[in-house]
């Protein structure tokens, strides 16, 4: 690695051979040797991390204060919905905030020795999962309400609420850990690999299908009020039903659509390119935890009730 006084900082090679072979497992991921970021790249990428981070934890944040103080809130959907900002705070308030000072010392993520880079990884890897999963849930819980609501209400209890997100919770742990422990070239690896990919497969799988069963449902019902109606029936109350499950199921469809333009680039660039750590990871990276700062967009942009909640618990504070 060349280095000078004027070349230091604005062209470094970050990560050199002598370093690699030190690694923990979980970083040992890319070959660094030859990557270099200059300055006007890491006061970007600070900069964008910054506002993901400080918009992020402010929306996730109220969020979650908005579903707290707010019993109509408390539905199956919306205990989902603030697990999942949950996820993503821990994006936006912890794992963004070591990436940023792990940035301000010169380092490459996911080239660094630092712990707070290593910690980073963990955590955002843990979150992801985490959020997939949910979502998952999510889809196939509004695809179970909206084909079968009766049977819904009867059937999802809180009780069995608190176990589909424990089990997630729980479950989302396995992957970091396995990544921390199993040795890189051993087989185990390849095997932990091959059932993280179908594992995600599965997951856009069950997203993908349910959305569309809940849409071609809540389509048919819209038909079917539509004929009623016209026929002088009097069904406001199937209407307004209607309604909110066709803006809950455009809503997480929103929702999966802008998960899946966030984090298939970086998926897609981290199995296309493994050899060496490039450009095109370092940038994809921010794409991709950026979308833990746009779901509380989303959330109070397509619901109404979310925005009256805010107003009501701003109005609160400010009284």
């Amino acid at each position: 690695m060349h280095a000078t006084a004027e070349t230091d900082y604005d062209d470094t090679r970050l990560c050199n051979a002598s370093t690699i072979d030190r690694r923990p497992n979980m970083t040992n991921i890319f070959n660094c040797q030859d990557f270099t970021l200059k300055t006007v790249n890491i006061i970007v990428s600070v900069v964008l991390y910054s506002i993901i981070a400080i918009g992020g934890s402010l929306g996730n944040m109220l969020v979650l204060l908005v579903i707290r103080r707010t019993p109509n809130l408390k539905t199956v959907c919306g205990v989902l919905i603030a697990n999942l900002a949950m996820a993503d705070l821990l994006v936006t308030a912890v794992a963004i905030p070591l990436v940023i000072s792990v940035l301000t010392q010169g380092f490459v993520p996911i080239c660094s020795l630092n712990p707070s880079m290593f910690a980073s990884i963990i955590i955002g890897r843990y979150s992801c999962t985490a959020s997939l999963l949910i979502l998952a849930a999510m889809s196939m819980d509004r695809c179970w309400a909206v084909c079968d609501p009766l049977r819904h209400k009867i059937k999802m209890t809180s009780s069995k609420l608190k176990a589909i997100l424990l089990f997630i919770w729980l479950f989302s742990l396995v992957l970091p850990i396995l990544e921390v422990v199993l040795p890189r070239q051993g087989p185990s690896f390849l095997v932990l690999r091959h059932l993280r990919n179908t594992g995600i497969v599965s997951c856009f799988v069950a997203i993908a299908s349910s959305g569309l069963v809940t849409l071609i449902n809540v389509q048919c019902a819209s038909s079917r009020i539509s004929n009623l109606q016209e026929n002088g029936g009097n069904n406001h109350m199937y209407a307004d039903l209607r309604e909110r499950n066709k803006k809950v199921a455009k809503t997480i469809a929103l929702i999966v659509v802008v998960f899946s333009i966030c984090w298939i680039p970086v998926t897609y660039v981290s199995a296309r390119f493994v050899e060496n750590y490039s450009m095109l990871h370092f940038w994809t990276v921010i794409l991709g935890l950026a979308n833990s700062a746009v779901n509380p967009c989303i959330y109070f942009y397509r619901q109404r009730s979310y925005r009256q909640a805010l107003k009501v618990l701003l109005r609160g504070s400010q009284s």
